[in-house]
């Protein structure tokens, strides 16, 4: 510090104009009133005092590389500084800069008990949150003129983890109104008491079943972008974590439509191709709820179209299901197998005439679907649509010549199918085409 006080002084004799151009970017980036700083290079260095230390010299760097940047051999020491620094905050927990501020601050602590406090106190999984944890908390918690040296003004107790900030000029009214509108964030992220001096901010009971892990999903759940982008900076869990339905908190942000938390997920390195236990990937909850962007946005990170549910269904057969339309036609256009079967023989055509999805039917028949496909059991797209009463498709189907007599193993056919479930246009058109009405099952009962 002695050696860049020293470099700072001799700028300043070179050019007095410096210290003002000093204090005036050091107003700025603490965010404090005009004249704030004098014009003095030790009242610079005094008042930063309490903005830097020795595991955080981002200020002084920032610092030096606006005002001395000719001054390679001191930055590049600095840089170096800086690296350490990063990797001790980054690789060691929390319980362990306990010790630290006891060591280096301890003999000066006695000076801070009248200042005023900000106490927050954090579920107990905190513990083992990396150092660096803290200063992402300190930072989004904080109004950027309060945010002082952790390791000269914070206090931290054993059990779960008591924060106690002592805050250098607060103004009481203007901190609490500020941390006091975030109280679902703070909720999220695993703070569960807050006080000002003797106010209490936020008073709640600590939940010992916290974990990370479910403060993910909740963040997800109730579509809290900030509290997500908070949790995962924290590099506290494990992003692909399941639920207890095996899903991930990707594919819960797929199923909500949640495009922001999605985004967010892949930003921070989700599986996006990660399967639960029945095989469904982000790719096919999207597609099954008719979210193209999500889609796009999966696709975008890698997403593989071509993975199978047990069943064997993939993304454009549930999409066809559901009648995703513009899934449909985006997976064709990257190489999906329009024409692929699942184990039983079930295709996206099939599924798309089961469900009276016409636009996604007459797309399939224009990349010239074969029509005449069974399934093992010998069930067919058109027996699919009779007998669901999809009339427009049965039309179709049948301008595409589709043979309206197949029958299935069981013997059943189109017009049995239609018979039976009262679809009366459709026996209508059927007769139109000859079909034999007298055609029996294999146990012998026919449409009448």
């Amino acid at each position: 510090m002695r050696n860049l006080k020293s470099t700072f002084r001799k700028k300043v004799n070179e050019n007095s104009q410096i210290s003002i151009e000093i204090s005036d970017w050091i107003e700025n980036q603490l965010h404090w009133e005009h004249g704030t700083v004098d014009d003095s290079l030790d009242d610079i260095f005094k008042k930063i005092y309490h903005y830097y230390d020795f595991i955080d010299c981002s200020l002084i760097v920032a610092m030096c590389n606006e005002f001395i940047s000719d001054e390679k051999d001191l930055l590049d020491e600095l840089k170096v500084y800086t690296l350490k620094a990063n990797a001790f905050r980054s690789s060691r927990p929390i319980t362990e800069l306990k010790q630290k501020i006891r060591k280096v601050y301890g003999p000066y602590r006695r000076c801070l008990e009248n200042m005023p406090l900000i106490c927050i106190e954090l579920q107990n999984p905190w513990n083992d949150v990396k150092i660096n944890g803290l200063y992402i908390l300190i930072k989004k918690l904080l109004p950027i003129e309060l945010r002082q040296s952790i390791m000269k003004y914070i206090t931290i107790e054993e059990g779960s983890v008591v924060m106690k900030i002592n805050i250098l000029d607060i103004k009481s009214d203007s901190v609490i109104e500020y941390i006091g509108g975030k109280f679902q964030l703070m909720h999220l992220i695993g703070i569960f008491s807050v006080y000002i001096t003797d106010y209490p901010v936020l008073q709640e009971d600590e939940n010992m079943n916290f974990t990370f892990e479910l403060a993910i999903f909740e963040a997800v759940t109730t579509c809290n972008n900030e509290a997500l982008q908070f949790l995962l900076q924290l590099e506290a869990t494990n992003i692909d974590h399941t639920n207890e339905e095996g899903k991930t908190a990707l594919m819960l942000a797929c199923k909500r439509g949640h495009k922001d938390i999605v985004h967010s997920l892949l930003s921070a390195g989700a599986n996006v191709n990660f399967q639960c236990k029945k095989g469904w990937t982000a790719l096919m909850i999207a597609s099954e709820h008719n979210d193209i962007s999500i889609v796009r946005m999966l696709l975008q990170a890698n997403a593989n179209p071509h993975l199978k549910i047990l069943d064997g269904a993939n993304a454009l057969m549930v999409a066809s299901g559901s009648g995703s339309y513009e899934v449909v036609k985006l997976l064709i256009s990257r190489g999906v197998d329009y024409k692929y079967q699942q184990k039983d023989g079930g295709s996206a055509f099939m599924f798309a005439c089961q469900n009276g999805h016409t636009q996604i039917v007459e797309l399939l028949l224009k990349e010239q679907v074969d029509t005449s496909l069974q399934t093992s059991d010998g069930w067919n797209a058109f027996m699919l649509a009779c007998q669901k009463g999809h009339t427009q498709i049965v039309e179709l189907l049948l301008k595409e010549q589709v043979d309206p007599d197949v029958q299935t193993n069981d013997g059943w056919n189109a017009f049995i199918l239609a018979c039976q479930n009262g679809h009366t246009q459709i026996v209508e058109l059927l007769l139109k085409e000859k079909v034999d009405p007298n055609v029996q099952r294999n146990d012998g009962m026919n449409a009448f």
